[in-house]
């Protein structure tokens, strides 16, 4: 049993282990302890470890009580005792007290892990560190210490200890990491203190017995999952600090699920879209919201449209996946990446404006968007993770508005049709010719007078030349479009939006040296480029 739970665990959480064998042991109050030399040098140290040349030598080498002294005599030196190795206790059943002297400063990754007997410890305030997985599983656990030189509660630090009811965080704690207490069912009661500002992913999930809950206002992000199935849950108290909410933090308690159906705000952050949501149904996000949960609109099969003010700054991952209705989208220009799946299995999706503030593109931002005709990526992207157009199989055409080809991720145009036209800069033809995964493209140059709209849009630039203001006349323009003004190098100086059947446009050109410039006007494609030549 111990080996098949340490093995899982060193999958699950993946550490990058050093494991020695003990250099040496020693008999102490009947125990035989083991140590690792750290120093060979005065001032001599040890470490506590496990018996034999690996995790796996021996079963329940600790058992019952054990006194860890602060010292050793070996090899005609005394050493100090200063850490217990990771893994060190692991798997000791029958292990059901330990005696921690002052003269340890570190205790490693699980190093009490699955102790199914020790039901309680005192760590000494001499403790500094402390790694993660540290007492997870031990299922008895009922209290601990732990003290005031402790900064962090770490990764799983007590997952699965189902008998642990309550435990008090000193001060000095500032972060509770990720599944901290997952599966802590006994867990009634906690008291978080004003020292922490992150609570991590899933730090309370299932956490049954849980019934309240309050914030310090100290606390600025809740991680996704972090209360997800605390079924008792009924009262949480959340401060105006708060920023930053990961997707599902609160399914499946009570406090949610009284919520009315509709969309959810927690403080500035729209956290979820809750209930079955009505067909064709359109949606206004409020203004002064900061960000959108990952996950917010997921599966709303009923959006068709969404209006999202500028405030907003961050939009979560999957945001958007699968909304099988949705047709077009405007992300605002306070808006600075392109999450994780944002736009997954959106089949309906035909357009996409991308500000120029978007930096980033992440993975499968817009797997399966088969119905995306065209899109244009701003001139500051310089990166696009894996899969993000794959299988947009509806792509006729692409433009990339950056200088210098952006990083592509693994196959981020797999199953796009390769001999559709790439509209890049001019200049960056060679670059992007000799780029991986853009050279396969159809590459033509950005400024092309004959790139000519479906819908016969006529432009007219005057006066051209112009000084300080230039007039953009535009005719049959049946939505909105954006105005972007390239320099003659083909990066972004200025961009304006025109409403629908706006006839006229008032561009303020004043602020630009003199040269000779494109004017894109862009819908779902480049529908005219015109020149424009500033003079001073």
């Amino acid at each position: 049993m111990k080996k098949l739970l340490l093995i899982l665990l060193a999958i699950v959480f993946a550490f990058n282990l050093n494991i020695q064998a003990e250099d040496f042991s020693v008999v102490y109050n009947g125990d035989t302890i083991y140590y690792n030399i750290t120093s060979n040098v005065s001032p001599y140290t040890v470490a506590v470890t496990f018996r034999g040349s690996d995790l796996y030598s021996y079963s329940n080498e600790y058992k019952e009580s054990v006194i860890i002294p602060d010292s050793v005599f070996y090899n005609a030196n005394y050493y100090l005792v200063t850490s217990i190795d990771d893994y060190t206790f692991s798997g000791c059943d029958s292990l059901t007290s330990i005696n921690i002297p002052n003269s340890i400063t570190k205790i490693g990754n699980a190093a009490f892990g699955n102790c199914a007997g020790l039901t309680s410890i005192i760590i000494p305030n001499s403790v500094m560190s402390i790694g993660n997985q540290v007492f997870s599983q031990c299922i008895n656990l009922t209290s601990i210490t732990i003290p005031n030189s402790v900064t962090s509660i770490g990764d799983s630090f007590f997952a699965f200890c189902v008998g642990l009811t309550s435990v008090n965080i000193p001060n000095s704690v500032t972060s509770i990491g990720d599944w901290a207490f997952n599966g802590c069912t006994g867990l009634t009661s906690i008291t978080i203190p004003n020292s922490v500002t992150s609570i991590g992913r899933g730090a309370f999930w299932e956490c049954s017995s849980l019934k309240s809950i309050i914030l310090p206002n100290s606390v600025t992000s809740i991680g996704n999952s972090a209360f997800h199935d605390c079924s008792s849950l009924s009262s949480i108290t959340i401060p105006s600090s708060v920023t930053s909410i990961g997707s599902s933090a609160f399914e499946n308690t009570p406090w949610y699920n009284s919520k009315p159906d509709g969309l959810v705000y927690i403080n500035n952050v729209l956290y979820s879209y809750k209930g079955i949501m009505p067909e064709n149904t359109s949606i206004n996000i409020q203004e002064g919201t900061k960000s959108i949960v990952g996950l917010a609109f997921s599966g709303c099969s009923g959006l068709t449209s969404i209006t999202i003010p500028n405030s907003v700054t961050s939009i979560g991952a999957n945001t958007f996946m699968d909304c099988n209705r949705l047709t077009s989208i405007i992300i605002p220009d306070s808006v600075t990446n392109i999450g994780s799946g944002l736009f997954w299995g959106c089949s309906e999706l035909t357009s996409v404006q991308i500000p120029n503030s978007v930096t980033l593109i992440k993975d499968m931002a817009f797997f399966y968007c088969d119905k995306l005709t065209s899109i244009t990526i701003p001139s500051n992207v310089d990166s696009i993770a894996f899969l993000a157009f794959c299988n947009c199989t509806g792509l006729t055409s692409i433009t990339c508005l950056a200088v210098t080809p952006p990083s592509l991720g693994i196959d981020v145009f797999q199953n796009v049709d390769k001999s559709i036209p790439l509209y890049v800069p001019s200049n960056s033809i060679p670059l992007y010719q000799a780029a991986d995964q853009w050279q396969d493209f159809n590459i033509l140059p950005l400024a092309l007078d004959d790139i000519e709209s479906d819908n016969k849009i006529e432009v007219l630039v005057y006066p051209n030349p112009a000084k300080d203001i230039a007039k953009i006349r535009i005719d049959n323009l049946n939505s909105k479009a954006d105005i972007i003004v390239l320099n003659i190098l083909g990066k972004e100086v200025k961009r304006e939006v025109i409403a629908k059947e706006t006839k006229e446009l008032e561009l303020n050109i004043s602020d630009l040296p003199k040269g000779i410039y494109n004017i894109l006007i862009v819908i779902e494609t480049i529908n005219q480029t015109k020149k424009l030549i500033i003079v001073k």
